[in-house]
């Protein structure tokens, strides 16, 4: 279905979101990876610890992760266990199961998107800043809840083709083709 689904999907701000996660998970990748490794060559080589970089670092992780999640949550890459497909085979029930175990994840990344945006209200209130870098955690949880949106819609996505599925009686992997 996803193939399907991207072929149908023309439409230029939605191709433009895809470009911008894939950018951002590029760019927080390199930036992980440079950073880590700017640490060890210090730390083992020179015995020196550039100040910040565990800081840097960590944030840049979270925002791979967050930005990652939902863009394989789009691409439907996301972990999940096939224990039922094993068990039921093919059918109506087991498009069903699908159905429910996707709206349940719809419903939990929304729950925490409820209690992020607490955080966030809290962290704008006092003015939070980074321990080392003094950067405002805004930023940074502002990150994560854009990345939960994506992943709860994404989610709310999978969530409507599964059951469209489940009602016309075939599974997600027939539609698939």
């Amino acid at each position: 279905m996803l193939e399907e689904r991207q072929t149908q999907i023309q439409n230029p701000i939605w191709q433009y979101k895809l470009k911008i996660q894939r950018f951002v998970m590029f760019i927080a990748s390199i930036a992980f990876t440079a950073a880590v490794f700017l640490q060890v060559v210090t730390r083992y080589l020179f015995n020196y610890s550039v100040f910040g970089i565990e800081e840097f670092a960590s944030f840049a992780g979270i925002i791979m992760y967050f930005i990652g999640a939902a863009y394989a949550t789009h691409e439907r890459s996301h972990i999940s266990a096939s224990l039922v497909d094993t068990i039921l085979g093919e059918g109506r029930i087991t498009a069903g199961v699908h159905t429910f175990t996707r709206f349940l994840a719809a419903l939990l990344t929304i729950y925490i998107l409820f209690a992020l945006w607490d955080l966030l209200v809290f962290t704008e209130r006092m003015n939070t800043k980074s321990t080392e870098l003094r950067v405002p955690m805004i930023f940074i949880y502002g990150t994560m809840f854009v990345g939960l949106v994506l992943t709860a819609f994404y989610f709310l996505l999978e969530t409507y083709d599964s059951l469209r599925a489940t009602i016309s009686h075939t599974s997600t992997e027939e539609t698939d083709k």
